[in-house]
């Protein structure tokens, strides 16, 4: 499924709150396809391997894992995690092969299959954080796309098909996109000029209507046969993290483009952050608890954030709860991924003093 959110999301984001950053539920993370000759023992083996690998990397975000020394173990593990997987035949092609006397003649098409595999998300997950590496919940920012290609117009969903290499990449590591629709009120709202000559100001005025977590500005133009890319990715504040790069391929351009968007995401919200690295407790008082399922869902979400190792409950008084993370993320990073879930709202009032520790906790309340 293609993660590419046209104008019919992008009017729904519309009316979204922008009280938290925008984020969707990426589908099918722990779902792959490969390609097989046969279907037996051998190519089922190496088709689970091999989708898994995917998922590993859809799972993190990033191609990292596949490099971590644990990594081996876990594929080992592939057949005992897999829940349901099918063998789909595709036609294969006719291949042309001389004879012995130097007549071609048609060679026996060799059997091919798309092989999909689904694996259990839940053991998954656990075991990433066994070996030390962390899993992304399905959850992430939504990112806003605002590109012009040498200087023309800018790229709107229907025209995606030409930055298709970005697309892919993000699709891989597992990156929701939204490109702008460019109808009127974009048209009214914003012009490629702004992309070229990078006006912050008028660039996030013109993205409200989306909602993003996160928006990326990218200028890629061409200068002979070399190909310069120019990235920003704007904060809500205008500042803006910047690279660039060039290549005489667009496809390699738009392909780093997007892997670079995927660390920057990865550093914002503290995902992959060497876990067994210096870890820190930070104090979280959560307010508006008042059912036993307000209990259990607070503490699920807070032991799903994918900086935090352990959750500990502090201490409690009528609905607010204190609880003591270890992590090995900032607080800022650490807010950053709670305001994804949207399970937790910053706290209108500071927790009740009697509950503050030497350090004030992060004070949240549960949105209903």
């Amino acid at each position: 499924m293609r993660l590419i959110y046209l104008s019919v999301l992008a009017a729904a984001l519309a009316f979204a709150s922008t009280v938290q950053a925008a984020s969707v539920v990426v589908p099918d993370l722990y779902t792959a396809s490969t390609y097989t000759e046969g279907r037996g023992d051998s190519a089922r083996a190496a088709g689970l391997r091999q989708t898994f690998a995917k998922v590993l990397v859809k799972a993190t975000g990033s191609d990292a894992v596949l490099t971590a020394p644990q990594t081996e173990l876990l594929l080992e593990r592939a057949p005992d995690l897999v829940t349901i997987y099918r063998f789909d035949p595709l036609p294969a092609p006719q291949t042309s092969e001389p004879d012995a006397e130097g007549s071609t003649s048609q060679a026996p098409p060799s059997e091919v299959y798309r092989f999909t595999a689904e694996f259990e998300p839940r053991t998954v997950q656990l075991l990433l954080r066994d070996a030390g590496l962390s899993p992304w919940p399905a959850r992430r920012p939504l990112t806003l796309l605002w590109l012009t290609l040498d200087r023309g117009d800018i790229i709107s969903g229907e025209q995606r098909d030409e930055v298709q290499a970005f697309v892919d990449e993000a699709e891989r590591l597992g990156l929701p996109l939204v490109f702008p629709s460019m109808d009127l009120t974009d048209q009214q709202a914003i012009q490629p000029a702004d992309i070229q000559g990078f006006f912050p100001e008028q660039i996030l005025q013109a993205s409200r209507r989306y909602d993003p977590a996160t928006v990326l500005v990218g200028r890629l133009e061409r200068d002979g046969s070399l190909w310069t890319a120019r990235w920003a990715m704007l904060e809500r504040d205008a500042s803006a993290v910047r690279w660039q790069n060039s290549d005489p391929a667009l496809a390699v351009l738009l392909t780093q483009g997007a892997q670079a968007l995927g660390s920057q995401l990865l550093a914002r919200y503290g995902i992959g952050t060497d876990q067994a690295g210096a870890s820190q407790a930070i104090e979280l008082a959560v307010s508006g608890l008042r059912t036993l399922s307000d209990y259990g869902r607070v503490l699920n979400f807070l032991n799903d954030l994918p900086p935090v190792s352990t959750v500990t409950l502090r201490r409690a008084r009528a609905d607010a709860v204190v609880y003591q993370l270890h992590t090995t993320a900032s607080r800022e990073q650490l807010r950053q991924s709670i305001a994804l879930g949207r399970v937790l709202m910053p706290a209108d009032e500071p927790a009740a003093e009697n509950l503050l520790g030497p350090v004030a906790p992060m004070a949240y309340r549960l949105n209903r």
